[in-house]
């Protein structure tokens, strides 16, 4: 594989509707310089982009690249392909060395605002959600998870939303929000209840509540707000709300 050091841009376009993960892909281009490699410039038939710590691959494994392709993977990389083939591929390259997350892209065509807000639970004593606002972005789990990761060359009250839940001390202790910078209509919905040291507000519907008013917020804008679960948790959430499970897809972590 050859990383691409003139005219970049003209590859940038075959990974417009890379599928799944297409807001960072989009992200990626439009804020910073993806590298780009390829087996062949003038007869491409595999095509990688990458931006720490994520490779896209475009193309089906074959053995005359296959090896180049895993050469350019290190440890903590993560990989999505397009092609399922290389599920095979790289599991019996990297063997114990690498670890396969399934995941599942949800169909947003069938929600409805109506049944989407009688989900809401009551809120219990003490907690509420709030609309963010730059005081829960400044520090905490929304600056660490999001801002410092994915708005470090956008402002995420312009080119972002969501939605804080707070305690009566005004402590953030979970959010759904824009995962990226907003670019085009489809946005990607990401929540978190709570951290694993501190999961006192889980298992209580808040995730349910958070996304309801995500999602009402973001059909009242305008944006259709894509769901790709991580997690069987994720997953009842999504089909509890009106989502509709479209394929099934696998990333992949170099251990």
């Amino acid at each position: 594989m050859n990383e691409v050091t003139n005219n970049i841009e003209k590859y940038y376009h075959i990974f417009n509707t890379f599928e799944p993960f297409n807001n960072f892909v989009k992200y990626a281009i439009r804020d910073h310089r993806p590298q780009i490699f390829v087996d062949d410039e003038e007869h491409c038939k595999c095509a990688i982009l990458y931006l720490k710590p994520a490779y896209f691959i475009i193309g089906e494994p074959r053995v005359e690249y296959a090896e180049g392709v895993f050469n350019l993977f290190h440890k903590d990389s993560w990989i999505i392909a397009q092609s399922e083939l290389w599920k095979q591929a790289i599991e019996a390259y990297f063997k114990d060395h690498v670890a396969t997350h399934p995941r599942v892209l949800f169909n947003s065509s069938s929600l409805n605002v109506d049944h989407i807000i009688k989900q809401r639970k009551e809120m219990p004593s003490g907690l509420s959600i709030v609309p963010i606002e730059k005081k829960h972005i400044e520090s905490g789990m929304i600056n660490h998870d999001v801002i410092q990761r994915f708005f470090t060359k956008s402002d995420f009250l312009e080119n972002g939303f969501g939605f804080a839940l707070v305690g009566e001390d005004g402590k953030c202790e979970g959010f759904s929000l824009t995962n990226y910078p907003v670019i085009g209509k489809d946005i990607e919905l990401y929540f978190r209840v709570g951290y694993d040291t501190y999961p006192d507000y889980r298992s209580k519907g808040m995730g349910t509540n958070l996304c309801t008013y995500f999602i009402e917020e973001a059909f009242r804008r305008g944006y259709n707000p894509v769901w790709d679960s991580a997690n069987d948790i994720s997953s009842h959430i999504a089909k509890k709300l009106g989502y509709i499970a479209e394929k099934e897809w696998y990333m992949y972590h170099i251990l």
